[in-house]
């Protein structure tokens, strides 16, 4: 969903064509490789469901013709929602990128308490977890396994938890980015 808010949110700013659109992409942030399928995949759903549509063909010498896209009545709303999911909806730390970078179409005081419930809800899942850990029946799960299999579990599980740690510093920096902007 992330090229699809990116394609929306340039198009909210300008009407411009699709290769345009995939340079800026490319040019703005800091996702790896993307497919030119994969990109105009995402550009030709939008237009299905109505989000964009052609305005105009402009024809340059010698060059095939290039179609100018708009972002329609429907297709800024649900720009503005899908933004709010995902700050509502946080599952990938990287699918925020875009819709921290489409910020300027959104109040970010809504934002904040999107994330703020999302860093709570992380918070109570990983206690749950190391609770869970020293449950009676995790605890004959792991007596099953043989010392080998015991020790990848404790080195996944301290990678999974520090990671958790991380992606919950990460998200309370940017809870401190969007106060910073909405004021």
């Amino acid at each position: 969903m992330s090229v699809s808010l990116f394609i929306l949110g340039s198009l909210a700013d300008e009407n411009s064509h699709p290769y345009k659109l995939k340079k800026n992409l490319l040019d703005a942030l800091p996702i790896s490789r993307m497919s030119e399928g994969k990109f105009y995949y995402n550009f030709e759903a939008l237009q299905k469901k109505g989000y964009i549509e052609p305005v105009e063909s402009i024809q340059i010498e010698n060059r095939p013709n290039k179609t100018l896209y708009k972002i329609t009545k429907i297709g800024r709303e649900f720009l503005e929602q899908e933004i709010y999911h995902s700050f509502k909806e946080v599952s990938n730390l990287k699918d925020l990128y875009i819709s921290i970078y489409l910020i300027k179409f959104i109040d970010p005081l809504k934002a904040v308490f999107l994330l703020e419930d999302a860093i709570n809800q992380e918070k109570k899942r990983w206690v749950e977890y190391r609770e869970s850990k020293n449950s009676e029946k995790i605890k004959k799960r792991m007596e099953r396994l043989d010392d080998k299999q015991k020790k990848a579990v404790h080195f996944i599980s301290e990678h999974a938890f520090s990671q958790s740690e991380e992606n919950i510093r990460w998200m309370e920096k940017l809870l401190s980015f969007l106060k910073e902007i909405e004021n």
